[in-house]
């Protein structure tokens, strides 16, 4: 009978596990800033953001998953790709909404630590960033957001962000590729899109 592995042993060979996880992370940021450099030669205004792609990346992880449950899943896979995001191209989180802290938490949990964040006075001013530099606009859908009403047509809304007790906040607002939108979000009721 073989003795049972001994807690040094064990540690030992977790040590080595972080080792491959590390070199696999590393590959993985060269990766992007490979395709970081064929985008950039293609001359499109979109943001390099490609949502589907990130749907479909987590989603086939968590069907070959048989011990790593579904959020360790998400969270870790999108903090990669808020990683390799950002060595692709410097991409900032533009807020606006009436708790700040609110839409923090809730953009973070969305996209990752590695997005640098501000906050801007209106949904306007978040919404021209996001039209006119390499951001996402994160916009809280409040007081009716009439915003959605008069959304600019090259911009999307991508995603819905919610708070830690699962109410959706905000909308994601990007330009990002029709051929990149995954399914339109249903938005909370009285609320309509205009851009999309």
């Amino acid at each position: 009978m073989t003795p049972p592995p001994s807690l040094e042993s064990l540690r030992e060979q977790i040590d080595s596990l972080d080792d491959e996880l590390l070199a696999l992370v590393e590959r993985r940021l060269a990766a992007s800033r490979a395709v970081a450099e064929l985008k950039s030669s293609r001359g499109d205004d979109h943001l390099c953001l490609r949502p589907r792609r990130e749907q479909q990346v987590i989603a086939r992880l968590v069907q070959q998953a048989t011990v790593a449950p579904e959020t360790l899943i998400a969270s870790l896979w999108r903090e990669l790709m808020a990683f390799s995001l950002q060595a692709q191209v410097r991409t900032e989180l533009v807020l606006h909404g009436p708790d700040p802290e609110a839409l923090r938490w809730a953009a973070r949990e969305r996209f990752g630590s590695a997005a640098p964040l501000r906050h801007a006075d209106s949904a306007a001013a978040a919404l021209d960033a996001a039209l006119r530099q390499e951001a996402v606009a994160i916009v809280a859908l409040a007081d009716g957001a009439a915003w959605i009403e008069s959304l600019h047509p090259t911009l999307s809304i991508f995603d819905l962000l919610r708070d830690e007790a699962g109410e959706v906040v905000a909308a994601a607002v990007g330009r990002i590729p029709p051929e990149e939108l995954p399914e339109p979000p249903a938005l909370p009721s009285g609320h309509e899109e205009g851009g999309r």
